[in-house]
């Protein structure tokens, strides 16, 4: 009921000229299909709301707001979108939504774009360079208005959340183009160019992100002397060189780049702690999936435990084992005790022998004493 009036209110702003009001009316009534409790269709309640914010989208261009106008009818389609993989409905009309603000032809990273054609390029001749009525005319659509960069930002980190790092990187070439045109910003544009290196050491490119740096980026003196460009430095300077101790020294949370980091968004701090120093970031898992647990291949049966029949037989085997055991040693005392009485019996036998024999010891005795009475003097 509370949608129906929404829409009704915005209706009948738009017949009275309030254009702002009447898009901010769309834009609740598509929050409302969004946290509606009704057992409705995702594909549906995406495709209604997406008819809200279009409504919206309509409403901010005839406020002459381009810029918003633009990113409000690319956030239905990523609704409750839980997955890593961005859906290519929801792709399409983000990046879109990053063209309306900044045409392709301005863009530096317009090769990055993954889906679409610019209106602005032939689409029989992609690769064909801009001609100087068509950067005219590009510059007069460019989105120049305050604050235009923030809903862009938006999308970035929409893009980084789903992993979408070409794209993200895409949609920043386009906020540091509003932020070069404006003449103004100096410390947001240095924010807007560590990003550009960020993202291009995510997609694991550091000789895009080295160039960029070198040709672009350090020709702002404002940038020279910042904290965000000694960051960029450090850090595409460690993925080069593949030092990854050199690499968890310009990402530390405590180290000389703190204050460069502080002032990132969350997103991009969470993406810095991903880089590596071959490759690109690390993807986070989605936060619905279970961690998947490796199963054995094979299965471990316990052991079970032995019946009373097999315990009865173990215990004969255990007794018949000792009694082998034991036999042998019986009878290899007894075969000492034989030996024994043997050698007791043999021994007697030789003493009698000896006995009986006669050596001649009193012949010797007599002829002694017969010596004994000769007298040698």
């Amino acid at each position: 009921l509370e949608r129906l009036h929404r829409v009704a209110s915005a209706d009948c702003q738009m017949g009275s000229g309030g254009y702002s009001a009447a898009a901010a009316e769309y834009m609740k009534a598509g929050a409302l299909v969004k946290e509606t409790n009704e057992e409705i269709n995702l594909d549906r309640k995406r495709k209604e709301g997406w008819k809200f914010y279009s409504d919206a989208a309509s409403a901010w261009e005839k406020a002459n707001e381009p810029g918003k106008a633009a990113t409000v009818g690319a956030v239905a389609w990523t609704w409750e979108e839980e997955t890593t993989l961005l859906d290519k409905q929801a792709l399409t009309s983000l990046e879109e939504a990053v063209e309306a603000h900044v045409p392709d032809v301005l863009n530096n990273y317009s090769l990055y774009r993954q889906t679409g054609v610019s209106k602005f390029v032939d689409p029989s001749d992609k690769d064909a360079k801009p001609s100087k009525q068509t950067l005219i005319l590009a510059m007069e659509h460019l989105v120049k208005t305050p604050y235009a960069h923030e809903s862009v930002q938006e999308l970035i980190d929409t893009f980084v959340r789903f992993g979408e790092y070409r794209s993200a990187l895409y949609a920043c070439g386009a906020v540091s183009c509003m932020l070069e045109n404006d003449g103004v910003s100096t410390l947001t544009l240095s924010r807007s160019y560590v990003m550009e290196t960020i993202l291009a050491l995510s997609m694991g490119d550091p000789v895009t992100a080295e160039r960029q740096f070198l040709d672009r980026h350090v020709q702002k003196t404002h940038y020279l002397s910042s904290r965000e460009c000694k960051l960029a430095e450090d850090l595409f300077r460690a993925v080069l060189s593949r030092d990854s101790d050199a690499l968890n020294e310009a990402r530390s949370p405590t180290g000389s780049n703190k204050n460069g980091l502080a002032s990132l968004h969350a997103s991009m701090r969470d993406l810095v702690q991903n880089l590596r120093v071959s490759g690109a970031a690390r993807k986070k898992r989605p936060t619905s999936e279970p961690a998947t647990e490796i199963q054995p291949t094979t299965e471990i049966k316990p052991a079970s435990e032995p019946s009373a029949e097999e315990k009865s037989k173990g215990l004969k085997l255990e007794n018949v084992d000792k009694a082998e055991e034991i036999k042998p040693k019986d009878k290899d005392s007894d075969d000492k005790k034989l030996d024994s009485k043997k050698l007791e019996n043999e021994l007697d036998t030789v003493m009698a022998d000896l006995d009986g024999i006669d050596f001649g010891e009193k012949e010797e005795d007599d002829d002694n004493d017969d010596d004994d009475d000769i007298d040698l003097r």
